[in-house]
């Protein structure tokens, strides 16, 4: 998959597979189109959900789909849709939304409701330009890994993540993002 983004508002893809168990990787290359711009990109794993159904470009996320920014005060009729879509699949975790943020290396975290986390990590990096992010999600230990430029930084959220999730990219930099699935590492 590739996302091109080009405009100055945030903008959010989700890929269309589903990881219900296991261990998963991907390996995110961003390409900033100006070296200038601060590397604006959120990458990580998000609920299996419709950004936009029955949700308002305009009028709910005024022009800026960023869902790990969402909580009951900030975006409050994105938030509550986004919960309503919630399925027994998605099990007894309140984490909807992590992600790794290329421009300080913080994890942010968000059930869609009243917390809205972004917290310190061991080995927290950021991205400087552009480079390759891997992340290793595992449904098992319920843990999320980040590794830059193929070395591993560590992990960034070490519990709690369990049920479906899909992989996600948001982006306000203008930059090219590709996402492509390979072996996790060991």
């Amino acid at each position: 998959a590739l996302v091109t983004h080009t405009r100055r508002v945030w903008s959010t893809a989700v890929s269309g597979h589903v990881m219900r168990g296991g261990r998963h990787f991907v390996e995110f290359a961003i390409t900033y189109v100006f070296d200038r711009y601060v590397p604006n990109v959120y990458l990580g794993v998000i609920r299996p959900v419709s950004l936009t159904n029955d949700i308002n470009l305009r009028a709910d996320w005024r022009g800026n789909v960023v869902p790990v920014c969402v909580s009951s005060d900030h975006k409050p009729a994105v938030s509550e849709k986004l919960r309503s879509q919630r399925t027994a699949k998605w099990g007894d975790s309140d984490i909807h939304c992590c992600s790794y943020d290329c421009y300080n290396g913080r994890c942010g975290v968000t059930d869609w409701d009243t917390k809205v986390i972004d917290h310190e990590w061991r080995g927290r990096e950021r991205l400087d330009g552009s480079g390759t992010i891997g992340l290793l999600l595992d449904l098992d230990e319920g843990t999320l890994s980040v590794f830059k430029n193929h070395l591993r930084l560590g992990v960034m959220k070490g519990g709690g993540l369990s049920g479906e999730y899909c992989w996600f990219v948001s982006a306000l930099s203008p930059c090219e993002v590709s996402m492509s699935k390979s072996r996790a590492p060991n």
